[in-house]
């Protein structure tokens, strides 16, 4: 047994921090200090429906469950809209959650505190909290994956605003009504244009219309189902058309992430989640954004790659939990 874990099994210092993405699900047993001591990773599975991914949110919590200890809290972050306070998720985008109490569900399975935090508002806890940027005030957080999400730190406390759900970047209206439907119901949302998801579309819409000749060649005609991924390593091998895919897509994120720091002035912008690490292209094309704004430019905000890598919204998301005030700036 790890000395460190076993003295904290002796203090119940202990908590568990969930992660839920479109993707995947991701889980850490850590300490107050952010020592992790267990990490376990299950596929997300959106596509078997709801009561499917609440029964892999249980398997990867009792994994992280360690025999003879005590848990103190579990926190999880997770995309919104939700209603933070209520601990239930009203409706994700790119999982299949509606009106899901998903924080009571926990409780009564597992015995102890559970809280409910957006994604993105968790990652950022855990990037000031623990990351490179530790103590950056203010600080932004941009997620770029799947979907897009956000999350800020001023004044020392988590903004989450009225019901927990500010910044929702996802939907920052980039082309004013303009442009793609977003599954929220809006059109030209950044989500919509600049998305692991949305450039995954245009990808295989390129593909196909190549494979009818309709359109460009493309090496992403070779692909079944090109993901944002294919997009990143075809432009950076000279496929004209996932370039011009990836550089509209670069641009938005581009605008979303300059149009938060206009808002914030932050002193720090961490870029985060998949995409962001397929390579420098995603924190470049911030920093491009951030410099050609005057008011970013002049107050000298910085730019940092995240540390915590996928572990910042597990990580924020327990030490969220440890807490037990949930401050908000007004």
């Amino acid at each position: 047994m790890n000395s460190s874990l076993a003295e904290e099994r002796k203090s119940g210092g202990l908590l568990i921090g969930l992660d839920i993405g479109g993707t995947k699900l991701h889980g850490l047993l850590v300490d107050r200090a952010g020592r992790v001591f267990e990490s376990e990773t299950l596929p997300t599975g959106a596509e078997e429906g709801s009561d499917a991914i609440t029964r892999r949110i249980y398997r990867l919590t009792e994994r992280l469950l360690p025999r003879g200890s005590r848990v103190d809290a579990i926190g999880i972050g997770v995309p919104g809209p939700l209603d933070a306070h209520a601990g239930v998720i009203l409706k994700t985008e790119n999982l299949p959650f509606r009106n899901l109490p998903l924080a009571a569900m926990m409780r009564e399975r597992f015995g102890m505190p559970v809280i409910l935090e957006n994604d993105g508002s968790a990652a950022a806890w855990g990037e000031y909290s623990f990351g490179p940027a530790k103590g950056a005030d203010p600080l932004v957080y941009l997620t770029v994956s799947t979907g897009i999400g956000a999350g800020a730190v001023a004044g020392g406390k988590l903004y989450r605003g009225k019901n927990g759900n500010a910044l929702e970047a996802g939907h920052i209206p980039l082309l004013a009504g303009k442009g793609p439907v977003c599954a929220c119901g809006g059109r030209g949302c950044a989500e919509a244009l600049a998305s692991g998801k949305a450039i995954a579309e245009k990808a295989a819409e390129a593909a196909q219309a190549a494979r009818e000749r309709r359109g460009a060649p493309t090496r992403l005609s070779t692909l079944a189902l090109p993901q944002a991924a294919d997009v990143f390593s075809l432009a950076s091998g000279g496929d004209e058309v996932a370039e011009r895919i990836l550089s509209e897509a670069l641009s938005f994120i581009g605008y979303c992430a300059a149009t938060l720091a206009v808002l914030f002035d932050p002193q720090a912008i961490v870029v985060g989640g998949g995409l962001a690490r397929s390579g420098p292209r995603v924190g470049e094309a911030v920093r491009s954004a951030i410099a050609a704004t005057p008011t970013c430019a002049a107050g000298g905000c910085t730019v940092i790659s995240p540390g915590l890598g996928d572990d910042a919204g597990a990580l924020g998301a327990a030490s969220l939990a440890a807490k037990t005030e949930h401050g908000s700036i007004r």
